[in-house]
């Protein structure tokens, strides 16, 4: 392993953009005050980071017992794709 300032070094291109998606069971306001949706998504945003793609975006899906996507997620996605 090389030494560098920062450990590990960034293998991935800084060009690459990433897009966090989750979905949790707790309706929204309550993933968001005890931390369901956003410990996940700040963990994974830590990683990536590290391996040296930039953030594009997160979309976190809410709610119970929902069997299909809502038309807002949907636009939110293909507005990054």
């Amino acid at each position: 392993m090389e030494e560098t300032k920062t450990f590990p070094k960034a293998r991935l291109s800084n060009k690459q953009r990433y897009i966090l998606m989750t979905a949790c069971n707790t309706p929204a306001p309550f993933s968001d005050i005890f931390g369901q949706s956003t410990g996940a998504l700040r963990n994974m945003k830590e990683f990536f980071k590290t391996s040296g793609m930039k953030y594009g975006g997160k979309c976190v899906w809410t709610g119970k017992n929902k069997k299909t996507l809502p038309n807002h997620i949907k636009h939110r996605i293909e507005k990054w794709l």
